[in-house]
């Protein structure tokens, strides 16, 4: 049952038990009184109906829809003014007239409440008109309870009115507690948790233990998206090349009968696929069994992914937070240290004080220098674009603002990259350019990415003076390497050929696009 689901069916269960207990009370009353007047014995009659009158009306309350609800208060009035005023007279019996009104408040509204009175009011006066001599006598001490129903009805209808309206607006943040509550609790269950690729990947394993197959990939997309490969395994069959096939045909192209396809199914909001290469071909038990896996994973995978947006979103307002941060808190500081130095130099005659304000000027500078881009880095995001657009944006503003010669080669075909990859893919590359811009004193920066959707080749380099390796409580080495784990890929970092340092991130499936691209890199990033 959903969030919202449950919320129904608990308020609808609180009403239930209101009205119920409004029933239960007034017939206890009414029993009270007739037993106190002495005539509890003419009375018992009218007591029991009144009784099953409130039995019928509580177990079809229980079970009626929505539309069927606002006609049961209005049947209970009628029978039961119809019962009280054809028979011989019960003061205090009278007093379940109310009930009807109160029923209708609590249960359906303002308007249900005044047709529900109307109806027990219509009812009572003509059957007393038709059948009692002293119909107006009668009359006089029944009106007076069908107010009270009506009052107490039209307050409970108000009141519950502003319940529901404040309900409603704290619905959806009582949902996403909720969820948030479960999903932290999932998340911290295991080394998988609500890992999109560590779920994928455990899913390509059970297939391929179950069925034999050598190779495999799972595509996953959201609701009306491309199809975009989330981890694969294998390289024998070029998996990137059937995407296209498999989006067009609905399955696996038939030219391929060592190929087979699941679907990703059984989600209201995920779809996609995963792609499978047995060399013996496959059987229908075999798809069968597969199936029955990919199925069972299905639920956790569409979680891990909808976590993965929600993780992305959070980390994105936390990087705009601290950018703001920054600006507003250590930057000024600094802006306002800078201030002090100009005074000391500018108010000092001794050659050396000022010889060490200048210094000291510098310093300040590069930190505010350093500091702008620590803010441009945390502000930089993906959006909606190509990797490739956002690349190319940060790659040029960093050019545009130190004297590195970029030379950018930009190839990027075929579906949009998820976009958690795109996330890991654009902080890796800011890592690796801040590196070469604070540390390698080089004048020409190289950027190449070749990818087809489904493959990623991301390669810096640079003139610089080298030997990059990891110091201690340095950290940019080892992050740069497990962001690259968590999209599926490869990290490298070693000194290049003509000098400076190469950082080479590349995927699993390398297609014959890559490998051609890779030979001729050097020549033609430098073009």
């Amino acid at each position: 049952m959903s969030l919202t689901n449950a919320r129904v069916a608990n308020t609808w269960l609180r009403q239930w038990r209101a009205t119920t207990a409004v029933r239960v009370f007034t017939l206890a009353l009414a029993t009270g009184g007739v037993a106190t007047s002495g005539s509890f014995g003419q009375g018992a009659p009218l007591l029991a109906a009144l009784a099953l009158i409130a039995a019928a009306a509580s177990v079809l309350e229980w079970g009626a829809p929505t539309a069927g609800l606002r006609w049961l208060p209005v049947g209970e009035a009628l029978l039961v003014s119809l019962l009280l005023c054809s028979v011989p007279e019960q003061p205090a019996a009278l007093a379940y007239l109310a009930v009807p009104p109160i029923v209708a408040g609590v249960r359906c509204g303002i308007l249900t409440t005044t047709n529900t009175t109307f109806m027990g009011f219509t009812a009572t006066v003509i059957t007393l008109l038709v059948s009692v001599p002293d119909a107006g006598e009668r009359l006089s001490r029944a009106v007076p309870w069908l107010a009270i129903g009506f009052g107490v009805g039209l307050l409970a209808s108000w009141q519950l009115r502003s319940v529901r309206d404040f309900e409603a607006r704290q619905a959806p943040y009582a949902e996403a507690n909720q969820l948030m509550s479960q999903l932290h609790q999932l998340a911290q269950r295991g080394a998988v948790g609500l890992d999109s690729v560590q779920l994928a990947t455990e899913l390509q394993a059970s297939l391929r233990a179950t069925t034999g197959a050598q190779q495999s990939a799972v595509f996953t997309s959201g609701r009306g998206e491309s199809l975009n490969l989330l981890c694969s395994h294998g390289g024998s069959v070029e998996l990137s090349d059937l995407l296209d096939s498999v989006d067009a045909a609905g399955s696996a192209p038939l030219a391929h009968p060592e190929v087979t396809l699941l679907r990703l199914r059984g989600s209201e909001r995920l779809s996609g696929c995963v792609l499978l290469v047995r060399a013996a071909g496959w059987t229908a038990e075999l798809r069968q069994q597969a199936q029955f896996i990919a199925d069972d994973f299905v639920l956790r995978l569409d979680t891990a992914v909808l976590f993965d947006d929600v993780r992305l979103l959070a980390i994105a307002e936390e990087r705009n937070r601290i950018a703001r941060e920054i600006h507003d808190g250590v930057a000024q500081e600094v802006v306002a240290l800078g201030y002090i130095v100009d005074e000391i130099e500018t108010m000092s005659d001794e050659a050396t004080i000022r010889e060490l304000a200048a210094s000291l000027r510098s310093e300040i500078s590069r930190i505010l220098t350093e500091l702008r881009f620590s803010i441009f880095d945390l502000r930089h995001h993906v959006s909606e674009q190509r990797f490739s657009g956002a690349l190319s944006e940060y790659v040029r503003e960093v050019g545009h603002d130190t004297d590195l010669h970029v030379h950018l080669r930009l190839e990027e075909s075929g579906p949009m990259l998820p976009d958690r990859t795109k996330v890991e893919l654009l902080r890796i590359a800011q890592e690796a350019v801040g590196n070469v811009r604070r540390h390698a004193r080089a004048k020409n920066l190289w950027v190449t990415l070749l990818t087809d959707g489904s493959s990623i080749r991301l390669v810096i380099e640079d003139d610089g003076v080298g030997n990059a390796t990891p110091r201690e409580r340095h950290w940019g080495l080892q992050t740069m390497t497990e962001r690259a784990e968590r999209i599926g890929a490869e990290l490298s970092v070693g000194p290049r050929g003509d000098g400076g340092t190469v950082v080479l991130l590349h995927t699993a499936i390398s297609t014959t696009s890559e490998r051609t691209e890779s030979r001729d890199h050097h020549s033609a990033s430098r073009r």
